[in-house]
């Protein structure tokens, strides 16, 4: 204890750091381990900071292992007190932010470890000094920093010391404020990094770091103080696998401890030595030498050196997803074979059996040379084949292959042509994969040609057919009519009043329950839907594909989650992210088929209940997901689509919480609408609210939408034009964005303009057409059409004209077919717009709007 008192003493004094301290970082789902009992939540390490202040969140328990203070006299483990730091050596500045006792610009900063009680996550928020006051890396004392954490802590009875630097930069927007501490009351001496002593810091290493962790490494690597390197943890998970946990902590109670941030010990039922001992992880075992089979074996399995960690951790993510229990393909299901559109004659062949007192015919070659002479030869021939006999007359399954009642033995070679027949007599070639074959063997000709060698050409073919279906459908354009947004052809403009608008061909597979959700790909005409049923499907777009106008690409059952969401995710559409009413959402790579499931959001686990309500931004950067109701307001959280890593939170004022929300158009900031009908403008640049205004005459909002054309309206507001917002009385008002704004002002000395926003705006237009709740709204990409309608009564759908604000007359009809709309959706394609509508039992319909 003297030890740890001197050393924790010393660095309240004078802050003794180096550079390259912090080299490598431990991390596994988000938690980043130091070197002791502590592991960090947030914030994340070279992560921008700004705002009002520094929030650090600290998991004082490793997770649950370690019991929250008070300690008992003799606790063999132990945190005796955490310091924490902020310098850098480019600004020459050491602040302190707590020394243990308190800090000079926020008395509620003490002991960490005794505020907050009950809960194993200990959170610092420390005002920013008047020194940091700005934006960007210039100016002031801004730049690089380090958050150094110091810990003080027994281990079995021995007491350390360790220091955990972790990277930052204060980049972002620090606002002047008269509260701001000055920067003189806080600094320290800082000592270069030659005149310190490192004899008795961070012996240890990283500990506790699970065994699915990956350790970073930066360019600095390789100082020698500061975390454990690679090596050393992989040492670690050879001979610590079973031994870095609390003795006397079953498996259960640790998981407790872990989701349950209040939950306290019972010290009648846990005995105390056990509870205070920990298994020393740097204890050695002898390991007998290995022979030369063991070495060759593990060699064989986990590779050399180099290649270890990289075997060891690689697919670890998708190990819940891969399991075929949780994710399965709907065509699997009892009521769907797949065969509805297949003729009866292809399905069904007249069999009287086996004659016993008839020679059995065998069958001739001649349909075999001529299907090789029709088709391209194999690239590989069985010489096998030849000698193969398969009867057709004696397994009832395969009766079908016969060509007449008394065909029975053929060979292996013309068994596998008319299995090849066969399947492609139920499955016909789509056009997409006749037009990308043609293009294929146009390529080969031209190489050909050229002189090409024919191990080039095989080269190719195997790494077409090797690829997944979906990735050679979306990375071959000449496969479908994509229309790239509507820039491949000149679009003239709707007029207002009268649509010219045609019914199309309904998607052909239905959902069992109500569709949920609706989105197009932004580049290919690809149709992405989902509902409750668990079922998610990818069709694509063409009413005049044969046999089945617009196909189905591929169907995903995700069991036990019921889909509530699903979206492409940025301007590619490389990604989808799917959620439902549960703690958990999915990522799905398209390209590579790859699934990721996202479980929690670090450090914000108790705010986020449900992940059904999200929107990724419209540039691919960022995810939205409204968290738990707030009690007066309501909370959004925002993660780094990336890394899946929490960034920001954008907090509304009003009763109700948040009803909807929607980003700005160049993924900058976001329009949140309260259910008392008050908007807020937030934005992400300065991680604050630019303004608010109440949506005139509302009294509940429902649902909110921006769109128009690209720089039509205020930069400042994300060059959006019009907003849309829905309320529970059937009204819908739109607003001219440019209208919204009352005034630009640009500080002095400063590139940040501040906007000032009307608080009650007046409507564009009012339209009074619906007398049950507004449940959709959703703009044209083009910014010309509008939708809206409502759940709550059959057939209420409107289309209203751009920029006129009109609502059209002649659609929808009484006799046309929408049901109870559930989901609707826009796209452009030739041209012209898609407008797909879901409703409640399950059914998407087209229609095709014509300029």
């Amino acid at each position: 204890m003297a030890k740890s008192t001197s050393l924790a003493a010393f660095a309240a004094a004078a802050l003794f750091a180096t550079k390259g301290l912090a080299s490598n970082f431990t991390i596994s789902n988000g938690q980043i381990y130091t070197p002791g009992f502590v592991v960090v939540d947030s914030p994340q390490p070279d992560t921008p900071l700004g705002g009002d202040n520094i929030e650090i969140a600290l998991d004082v328990s490793t997770n649950g292992k370690l019991p929250l203070p008070p300690y008992d006299e003799d606790a063999s483990s132990q945190i005796y007190n955490i310091n924490i730091f902020l310098y850098s050596y480019d600004t020459g500045r050491n602040f302190t932010i707590t020394n243990g006792t308190a800090s000079a610009n926020n008395a509620t900063l003490g002991d960490i470890m005794l505020s907050e009680p009950g809960s194993t996550v200990k959170h610092v928020r420390w005002t920013w000094p008047d020194c940091m006051v700005g934006d960007g890396g210039s100016g002031s004392d801004r730049g690089s920093y380090n958050i150094s954490i110091r810990q003080s802590f027994r281990l079995n009875g021995e007491d350390h010391y360790t220091i955990f630097d972790l990277p930052i930069s204060v980049t972002n927007s620090i606002s002047k404020r008269e509260d701001r501490p000055s920067c003189q009351a806080l600094d320290n001496p800082l000592l270069a990094p030659e005149d310190i002593d490192w004899t008795d810091t961070n012996e240890l290493g990283v500990l506790f770091a699970p065994g699915d962790s990956t350790v970073i490494e930066t360019p600095d690597a390789g100082s020698g103080a500061g975390l454990a390197s690679c090596k050393d943890v992989l040492d670690l998970l050879y001979e610590v696998a079973d031994e870095n946990e609390f003795v006397g902590f079953d498996e259960e109670s640790d998981e407790e401890m872990h989701n349950n941030d209040d939950m306290s010990v019972d010290e009648d039922e846990e005995d105390d030595s056990d509870m205070d001992s920990i298994a020393d992880p740097r204890k050695k075992y002898e390991i007998d030498e290995k022979d030369s089979d063991e070495e060759d074996l593990e060699r064989f399995v986990l590779g050399n050196n180099d290649t270890f960690r990289a075997q060891l951790f690689r697919d670890d993510f998708l190990a819940d997803l891969t399991d075929s229990k949780a994710l399965v393909k709907a065509d699997g299901q009892d009521d769907t074979t797949g065969l509805e559109h297949v003729d009866d004659n292809a399905l069904f062949a007249f069999d009287t059996g086996v004659p016993g007192d008839k020679k059995q015919a065998e069958a001739a070659p001649s349909a075999l040379e001529a299907y090789e002479q029709k088709e391209e030869p194999p690239a590989w021939e069985d010489s096998d084949d030849e000698r193969l006999t398969v009867s057709l007359a004696a397994a009832s399954r395969l009766r079908k292959l016969r060509q007449s009642e008394e065909e029975d033995v053929v060979n292996g070679t013309e068994y596998a042509r008319r299995l090849r027949s066969q399947y492609l007599r139920l499955y016909p070639l789509p056009e997409w994969a006749k037009e990308s074959s043609a293009a294929s063997q146009r390529r080969r000709r031209r190489s050909s040609a050229a002189g090409s060698s024919s191990e080039d050409d095989s080269d190719a073919e195997d790494n077409i057919d090797s690829a997944l279906p979906l990735e050679t459908f979306l990375r071959d354009v000449n496969s479908f009519n994509a229309s790239n947004d509507g820039r491949g052809s000149k679009r003239r403009k709707l007029r207002p009043e009268t649509i010219d608008i045609q019914r199309s061909r309904d998607i052909p597979d239905i959902h069992k329950q109500s569709v949920s959700s609706l989105s197009f790909h932004p580049k290919h005409p690809i149709l992405l839907s989902c509902s409750v049923s668990s079922v998610m499907y990818l069709h694509q777009v063409d009413p005049t594909a044969h046999p089945v106008p617009n196909p189905a690409l591929t169907s995903v059952q995700v069991k036990r989650t019921d889909l509530r969401r699903s979206e492409f995710l940025g301007p590619d559409g490389d990604d989808i992210i799917f959620a439902g009413r549960r703690r958990y959402f999915h990522s799905w790579n398209l390209s590579s088929g790859a699934v990721k499931k996202v479980t929690q959001i670090q450090g914000h686990q108790r705010e986020q209940r449900t992940m059904e309500h999200f929107r990724p931004s419209p540039c691919g950067r960022y995810l939205a997901l409204i968290a738990s109701e707030k009690k007066g307001g309501g909370m959004i959280n925002i993660v780094n689509v990336r890394t899946m890593q929490w960034i920001a939170q954008a907090r509304t004022n009003g009763r109700g919480g948040i009803s909807d929300f929607a980003w700005w158009g160049n993924g900058n900031g976001l329009s949140i609408l309260g259910k008392n009908g008050q908007v807020t403008e937030w934005s992400m640049l300065s991680r604050r609210t630019v303004g608010v205004w109440r949506d005139e005459g509302s009294i509940g909002g429902t649902v909110i939408a921006l769109g128009g054309q690209k720089g039509t309206g205020p930069s400042q507001l994300g060059g959006d034009r019009w907003v849309a917002v829905g309320s529970n009385s059937g009204i819908l008002n739109i607003y001219d964005r440019n209208e919204l704004v009352e005034s630009v002002k640009k500080e002095s000395g400063s590139s940040e303009e501040t906007v000032q926003i009307k608080s009650i705006p007046t409507p564009q237009r009012t339209f009074e057409h619906l007398t049950t709740p507004i449940s959709v709204v959703t703009f044209a990409p083009d910014g010309q059409l509008l939708a809206f309608g409502s759940f709550h009564k059959k057939d209420a759908l409107r289309l209203v004209h751009l920029p006129s604000c009109t609502v059209y007359r002649n659609w929808p009809t009484e006799q046309t077919p929408l049901g109870r709309i559930t989901a609707v959706a826009f796209s452009q394609q030739n041209g012209g717009d898609v407008l797909a509508v879901g409703n409640d039992v399950g059914k998407i319909r087209m229609w095709e709007i014509r300029s």
